[in-house]
């Protein structure tokens, strides 16, 4: 992913700026559409949000803990070996 830190803050600052964007249009539409027109964008916002999520974010955070959101734990879990 990005190695340096610095470069590294700046493109999660803007990937995170860009997920609370799919939050807003949300709500815009929520409040100026049908429900049905709603629960549709919804699905596709989530389907956008998770993937800037698991394939910008967490390999970037996972590179650079420190840049994750409070309380956000990044660093690489253990897997457990089987028998």
């Amino acid at each position: 992913m990005i190695e340096d830190r610095s470069v590294a803050a700046e493109v999660s600052d803007k990937l995170l700026a860009a997920n609370h964007s799919i939050v807003d249009a949300l709500k815009v539409v929520e409040q100026h559409c049908s429900k049905e027109e709603a629960e549709m964008f919804r699905v596709e916002a989530a389907n956008v949000a998770g993937h800037l999520f698991a394939f910008l974010l967490r390999p970037l955070w996972q590179l650079h803990p420190d840049l994750a959101p409070e309380g956000l734990d990044m660093t690489a879990s253990k897997k457990k070996k089987k028998p």
